[in-house]
């Protein structure tokens, strides 16, 4: 099963590991860049470090950006504004690759080829849970990027190779499936005499669970490939499916067994993984809509009700803030529109900031009493010093048990595999509703209270959540649960939406057009390739000129744009 990590990695990631609650971290990791001699086991650590401590990417990716556009949240309290469609400062996670998680990765898998051949048949376990980091992380990349270097990167040192060549994603892909594949045959191989990363893993700490959890996150990870194909090369596609419906190894069982990180009580906090600081939000009016009307059980999970209690109502009566004959409104879920034109209609304007209100009681008291009226996110499942700062921990899901679920949900819809797809959805929203259910309780989120299940039984039961009608209505109910299953993961959530198109316009859950200036904006698909050093702008110019011949990507810096698997 998945343990939780008891280390409170800092935010402060790569300016120092001294804090004590990083102390264990340091001291496996600190050195791995000087000392030849340090064990391949205890490094694992640190490229897993980098890929959850991402507080620059929930700024900027994540809060700004990522969220708004996928209509989980609209600024507050002014509104969305056409300035945040830039993606200024995002596409982090395409550096961290290169610097520092893939980087340490492939450091591990040297050491492993340089020990004596004796002993490097018991590092197999261990080379191949460091090949599927190297696949997740890289996959990340060229998913949002397309073309990317890989095959020759990470190796300078060794190579003296500073010009990589661009590997196109279609080559990428196959490539990522070879090494998901023969990671898992290796872990699927006689555990006898293998060495584990132990307690250096952030993500799997059980020893005798370890190695069967991480094939069947290859798996996982090579379905989500595989559905990327589809529009680009159906036969590659089924026979990779086929491959991993027949695999041993087999898929996550449960909730238990998928692949996340649960962190100790002091990461997470403050500085950047500010939840409400410089990009303050609220909740978008179509996203609380669908919650609210179908009773979602994550509606509370994913946002806390706005200030506005009927307490604080009556006093504010009584003060003559509101009219004898006002009548509380028990609807405590408000949202925003999310387009910037919106600002200025009449009807929406009320909405906007918090209210003062300049009470005078019977007794002649005088008071000013401020309310925030709109709906916010449970700030603490992102920011663990929020309302109130108490102890708590923090949850990233990397791949999770829902989101396998909805994938053979799906691909039993289109006929790909043998399977009732009906029981894969309710698996999948089940999977998902008791996950956040978990991250909730660990957060210590505002009014906290488990979810009962039967209300996940009576949401699965409504017209419009159940498995039923078309085709297009089935896959357009399981894109839906699996976008809203991404809350915690929005660049998993604008893949699903690239990837299916769901939400849609006039759907289910309905997405509000983006209006600017009167005209309706274009969400990005992609992230701009970023500019390498001036010595590989020949090979990066290569993959720019190749990109576009498909005529879908655009400029170089159209986000608009379309990578290679994502087909018109």
């Amino acid at each position: 099963m998945n343990i939780k990590h008891k280390l409170g990695i800092g935010v402060l990631a790569l300016a120092t590991f001294a804090s004590s609650c990083t102390k264990d971290f340091a001291e496996k990791n600190s050195d791995q860049e000087v000392a030849p001699v340090v064990p391949p086991e205890v490094m694992i650590s640190a490229s897993q470090k980098g890929i959850v401590d991402r507080d620059f990417e929930w700024y900027y990716d994540n809060y700004g950006f990522l969220m708004r556009w996928m209509q989980f949240t609209v600024a507050s309290p002014e509104g969305n504004q056409p300035g945040m469609f830039g993606g200024q400062n995002t596409n982090g996670f395409y550096g961290a690759f290169y610097t520092s998680i893939g980087r340490n990765l492939v450091a591990i898998e040297k050491l492993i080829s340089e020990l004596p051949a004796e002993k490097q048949a018991a590092y197999r376990n261990i080379g191949a849970i460091t090949a599927i980091h190297k696949v997740y992380a890289a996959f990340r990349v060229s998913d949002v990027n397309g073309s990317i270097p890989y095959t020759e990167a990470l190796s300078a040192r060794e190579t003296a190779n500073f010009t990589p060549k661009y590997d196109r994603q279609q080559d990428l892909f196959n490539l990522f499936d070879e090494q998901l594949k023969a990671a898992v045959t290796a872990l699927q191989g006689a555990a006898a005499g293998q060495i584990g990363f132990g307690n250096a893993d952030l993500f799997y700490t059980n020893a005798s669970t370890a190695a069967a959890n991480y094939a069947k996150t290859a798996n996982v990870l090579r379905l989500k490939i595989a559905v990327r194909l589809l529009k680009r090369d159906a036969t590659k596609a089924k026979q990779i499916i086929d491959d991993v419906m027949a695999s041993p190894a087999g898929l996550y069982a449960s909730n238990a067994e998928e692949w996340k990180f649960i962190s100790g009580t002091q990461f997470a906090r403050g500085g950047n993984w500010g939840a409400q600081g410089n990009n303050a939000s609220a909740v978008s009016m179509n996203m609380i809509g669908f919650l609210k009307k179908y009773n979602d059980p994550r509606l509370a999970l994913f946002y806390k009700k706005n200030g506005m209690t009927e307490e604080r109502f009556n006093y504010i009566k009584t003060g003559g803030g509101f009219p004898a004959t006002a009548v509380y409104n028990p609807d405590r879920y408000i949202g925003l529109p999310v387009s910037p034109d919106a600002r200025q209609q009449a009807q929406y304007v009320s909405l906007y900031g918090t209210k003062t209100y300049s009470l005078k009681f019977p007794d002649g008291k005088k008071e000013d009493v401020t309310v925030d009226t709109l709906t916010r996110y449970q700030n603490r499942l992102f920011d663990l010093s929020m309302d109130g700062g108490a102890n708590g921990q923090y949850t990233q899901p990397l791949i999770s048990y829902a989101e396998q679920c909805f994938l053979l949900a799906e691909l039993a819809v289109r006929g790909l595999i043998t399977a009732d797809a009906a029981t894969w959805y309710n698996k999948g929203v089940t999977a998902s509703v008791q996950a956040y259910d978990a991250m909730g309780k660990l957060a210590g989120i505002v009014d906290y209270a488990p979810v009962d299940a039967a209300a996940i039984t009576a949401y699965l039961q409504k017209p419009e959540i159940a498995l039923t009608g078309s085709t297009e209505e089935k896959l357009e109910k399981i894109g839906i649960q699996a976008f809203l299953n991404f809350f915690k993961a929005p660049h998993e959530a604008w893949n699903q939406w690239r990837r299916t198109g769901y939400p849609k316009k006039g759907g289910i859950l309905s997405l509000e057009p983006v209006m600017i200036g009167g005209a309706e904006a274009v969400v990005p698909r992609r992230w701009m390739l970023p500019i390498p050093h001036s010595s590989n702008m020949t090979n990066y110019n290569n993959a720019l000129s190749e990109m576009a011949t498909t005529g879908e990507y655009g400029s170089p810096n159209d986000l608009t744009g379309r990578v290679w698997w994502d087909k018109q």
